[in-house]
């Protein structure tokens, strides 16, 4: 009888400082890890899909404090969860086109967020390839990023609604890339 009381003591001494590790992180860390999530608008049966599954797989591809979540990051050989989180949550809906008429070359990564509204916000980012320097550099840099800003408006998410509450993604990330191709 003692080791049973022993134990339910343990329990819930245990069950109290989980609860108390849980309240005590209302934000995510500021180093969060970020999620590769390709700009490749789902399908219109592929978007009826991810959010019929939305509530279902939120546990496993999520995790949420408050109004905003972060994707799960998949150890490697854990492929085909990250495959089904991306297209469940962080594909767009619709991706409307935009031309070019610059010819630019570059690759650039870059972390962005989701709204609750679908809206896209780009935190921060580098570039990969065909980094502008020299004495027009800056003004190139500028250009590149107004480029990339009217790219990104004219992306469209539909809101992630977990548990009936609209939902932030935080810690998305990918890679944008133009090249002159004067063939097509």
């Amino acid at each position: 009888m003692e080791l049973k009381s022993l134990l339910l003591v343990i329990a819930t001494a245990l069950g109290l400082l989980t609860t108390n590790a849980a309240s005590a992180a209302q934000t995510f860390p500021a180093n969060l890890p970020t999620f590769a999530c390709e700009i490749k608008p789902l399908t219109r049966d592929g978007l009826k899909t991810a959010k019929a599954n939305r509530e279902r797989f939120s546990q496993a591809c999520l995790a949420c404090i408050g109004d905003e979540c972060a994707m799960r990051i998949w150890p490697a050989g854990f492929d085909d969860r990250q495959t089904l989180c991306r297209n469940t949550f962080c594909l767009p809906k619709k991706v409307k086109r935009i031309t070019f008429s610059e010819g630019y070359n570059m690759s650039y990564r870059y972390n962005y967020r989701v709204s609750a509204d679908g809206q896209t916000t780009i935190l921060d980012g580098e570039y990969l390839e065909g980094e502008p320097r020299g004495v027009t550099g800056k003004k190139t840099r500028e250009e590149h990023m107004e480029l990339l800003k009217k790219f990104v408006e004219r992306v469209e998410y539909e809101p992630i609604i977990i548990d009936g509450k609209a939902k932030a993604l935080i810690n998305l990330e990918t890679t944008f890339e133009i090249g002159a191709d004067y063939e097509e």
